[in-house]
């Protein structure tokens, strides 16, 4: 077999080389079970000839750097029409860093998750924000690393950010004026002769026209991060930044196995095997003493995953099935190539 593989590397500085890339590891794998690999370039006006031949493609692609454009469009045509196994498919991405799309998917599938308010009306919102029950999270759609994530602790603060969102596009928080203006004084600059660096394209979709609230859920000093591939579990606990709320990006990890909480593993299963995901990574948290689910993200730090001394391997339901626990490190990239291998031809995963 051929399968194709457009190359990923988002080690993070200071990390060891290539610990955060996907491609090379799932190459690795591909090449002993026996097949071949095809290093592919989606950027190429060519990409859909570069896959004839093919019997499969796999890309990890990201939030930044554009490559979201290209993914949304590219992926559903190779999976639909060209019927070939991608990885990641549509059930597992088409959500990937859009949360409000992710906000509508968990309440239509009935998961738990903390209750959200997503308002693309002005006047709605700011009617609505008179009896909010503060303090609220806001969210950007998109961002990752608890990025474009905001404290709202009063009305006041609400409609400010309401009136900003509806004015004015932004590509991330941090700024105290929108994206529009930032432009608009770059483009001053380049009519001055200064260049025209304040126009790069980043990558970053534009964010505007909505505003996104969320309950906040108190009393969690942590959260917990359930990554599922295929039947198998690894999790650890991310600890929230000092005098923060927030936990995702913090670096500060406990990957003691013996410390998590057999509910966020069920729950992470059924979210899996409710949305259909090849893989996935939940945030778990608490509302009180339930179990709730934050976010779904179909890739994350490989690293990490290898980090945790173990996962849980699942034989039969989530709700009540067996949970065994199997010691020893894992590449995801492994379990990911062993099960896309089946999925291509059930004959060909290898060990």
């Amino acid at each position: 077999m051929i399968i194709a593989i457009h190359p990923d590397d988002y080690t993070a500085p200071g990390r060891p080389l290539k610990s955060d890339s996907a491609s090379s590891r799932w190459a690795q794998w591909i090449e002993a079970a026996g097949h071949q690999v095809r290093w592919v370039n989606v950027r190429r006006a060519d990409i859909l000839d570069q896959l004839r031949g093919c019997d499969g493609f796999m890309w990890r692609w990201a939030h930044f750097d554009g490559m979201a454009r290209i993914a949304r469009r590219l992926l559903p045509v190779v999976e639909k029409e060209l019927k070939l196994p991608v990885y990641p498919d549509q059930n597992t991405c088409w959500h990937y860093d859009d949360k409000i799309a992710q906000a509508y998917l968990f309440e239509a599938a009935g998961i738990s998750s903390p209750k959200t308010w997503v308002w693309f009306d002005r006047r709605e919102a700011l009617a609505w924000v008179e009896k909010a029950p503060f303090p609220l999270v806001m969210k950007l759609a998109t961002g990752a690393a608890s990025s474009n994530v905001a404290l709202v602790k009063s009305r006041e603060e609400a409609q400010e950010w309401i009136h900003r969102l509806f004015r004015g596009f932004h590509t991330a928080f941090g700024s105290d004026e929108p994206r529009w203006r930032q432009l608009a004084r770059a483009a001053k600059d380049i009519f001055a002769g200064k260049g025209m660096s304040g126009l790069r394209d980043r990558g970053f979709e534009p964010q505007a026209g909505y505003i996104y609230f969320q309950e906040f859920l108190a009393g969690n000093d942590f959260d917990t991060r359930v990554t599922i591939i295929g039947n198998r579990a690894f999790a650890y606990r991310r600890f929230n930044r000092e005098g923060d709320f927030r936990a995702s990006g913090s670096g500060i990890i406990d990957f003691n196995s013996e410390v998590i909480q057999e509910d966020f593993i069920r729950l992470a299963f059924k979210v899996a095997g409710k949305l259909g995901m090849q893989s996935c990574a939940v945030d778990g948290f608490y509302r009180d003493r339930t179990p709730v689910i934050g976010e779904v993200s179909y890739t994350f730090v490989s690293s990490f995953i290898h980090d945790c001394p173990g996962h849980w391997r699942l034989s039969g339901t989530p709700e009540n099935g067996e949970l065994q626990w199997v010691p020893g490190q894992m590449w995801p990239e492994e379990a990911q190539v062993h099960d896309f291998l089946q999925c291509v031809h059930p004959e060909a995963g290898g060990s």
